[in-house]
């Protein structure tokens, strides 16, 4: 695999591998913003794909799209688990 289909693909994985909500409660705001995030995955991969409604802009454009994406949404919007087990 080259350096840019692999950095591609762990800016999929970025996209859809967000902390897990600390409460119940939680689990609302996380889900909005993973349901939000897999759609920005969704596009880039049609675009990389060559999908006929997405651009094919080349697997470079996509992974900048999709980063640029992501940096709007942070996963801040609830409280979750950080690295350390706590919340």
């Amino acid at each position: 695999m080259n350096a840019d289909t692999r950095e591609f693909l762990t800016a999929v994985l970025d996209a859809i591998n967000i902390p897990t909500p600390a409460t119940f409660g939680d689990h609302e705001a996380f889900r909005v913003l993973l349901e939000d995030r897999v759609l920005d995955a969704v596009v880039a991969l049609n675009g990389v794909l060559g999908e006929p409604q997405a651009s094919d802009w080349g697997l470079g454009w996509h992974t900048g799209y999709l980063r640029e994406r992501l940096a709007q949404k942070p996963p801040t919007t609830y409280r979750h688990y950080d690295a350390d087990g706590g919340a």
